[in-house]
């Protein structure tokens, strides 16, 4: 038996007691050792108001379709894993697995639970110098890394990121990687904007204390070349499309929540003629710079910018708790986040 984090209704956390399966053949077994969630997601779900509670996404159309009363039936009462990616020990493996053996330190996508089944090909093994809290951050990488391209940042630019959660946070990283002349951040939690100041944001701002596009605007003396919004709020969107210069261009990647849009688009975007660009690199989407990047191209880069220490996670985990006190973590943040970035449970 073993132990894991769920969700068993809306805006409630649980500790349950599963049982493992049988270990197949391609299969390893993993003892948890670290493991981090997801926040903008699975906060999302959580509250119950994700557009999945009501419709489902049809891969085939491509379109979110009402879900029937018999999906809504089966789903009432299902719970959901919480948690996104662990780190851990190999202590069993199959007899056809040669990917790592027992003993061995590995990554994965998975919930946090004390113990993971996985498919060979689904871990990765863990190599200095990267860090548990370096592999828990490839996931929030790669959609910031995803973000960075679509905006076609260049040496020179000038750029406003709203948003600074651990997707934010690494965008902020990889801007001025990319040889952005000035990047402001946007937040209005002090933690995040002390962080995005030491990964190198020439100017933080808090949203709910000014105007972001007048002071973009006082600083760079013009709106910025490109606006990141990952936070996933409309106001933030609204904000972005107030801190772009004229023909300036705007990426999403924020998991948009409700659908009382605060967006005025016979203002700043009407006038100024902006461009708008939706960054996704999951759910079956190709990346715009497909085939040349592909998700395992990406992958490879991103864990040797972190080997390499291009890339930062100190900072970005935090809280860290203890696996017996994550469901109180994870409220108490779900309620308040001004104390967090993102949460990892220690085993």
């Amino acid at each position: 038996m073993f132990k894991g984090l769920y969700v068993d209704k809306p805006e409630s956390v649980v500790v349950l007691e599963e049982q493992e399966a049988d270990l197949q053949a391609n299969q390893v077994r993993i003892q948890t050792e670290f493991a981090a969630i997801k926040h903008g997601t699975e906060f999302h779900l959580f509250s119950g108001k994700s557009p999945h509670a009501e419709q489902r996404f049809d891969a085939d159309l491509r379109l979110f379709v009402p879900v029937s009363e018999q999906e809504r039936s089966q789903a009432s009462g299902r719970r959901s894993s919480v948690g996104n990616m662990a780190v851990g020990c190999v202590i069993e493996i199959g007899k056809a697995v040669t990917k790592v053996k027992p003993g061995d330190r590995v990554y994965c996508y998975g919930p946090a639970w004390e113990l993971l089944t996985k498919e060979e090909t689904d871990v990765e093994p863990l190599f200095e110098p990267m860090s548990p809290q370096d592999a828990v951050c490839l996931d929030p990488a790669l959609y910031a890394f995803t973000a960075v391209r679509d905006a076609r940042a260049r040496l020179g630019d000038t750029a406003v990121v709203f948003g600074l959660g651990a997707i934010g946070l690494f965008v902020v990283q990889m801007l001025k990687m990319s040889g952005c002349l000035h990047v402001v951040a946007v937040d209005p939690i002090e933690k995040r904007r002390t962080l995005a100041e030491r990964y190198g944001a020439n100017l933080t701002l808090d949203p709910t204390q000014c105007d972001v596009g007048l002071e973009v605007r006082k600083v760079l003396g013009q709106g910025a070349d490109i606006a990141i919004e990952a936070s996933g709020h409309y106001k933030a969107l609204s904000g972005a499309m107030r801190a772009v210069r004229n023909c300036g261009r705007i990426v999403t990647l924020g998991y948009y929540k409700g659908r009382d849009s605060e967006l005025e688009l016979g203002a700043e975007w009407h006038h100024n003629r902006l461009e708008l660009i939706g960054s996704m690199p999951v759910w079956d989407n190709p990346l715009r710079d497909y085939p040349l990047w592909d998700n395992e191209r990406i992958s490879r880069t991103l864990i040797e910018l972190f080997r390499q220490k291009r890339l930062i996670s100190d900072g970005i985990v935090d809280p860290i708790v203890d696996f017996e006190d994550a469901a109180a973590a994870f409220l108490a943040i779900y309620r308040n986040p001004a104390n967090a970035i993102k949460l990892g449970i220690r085993f």
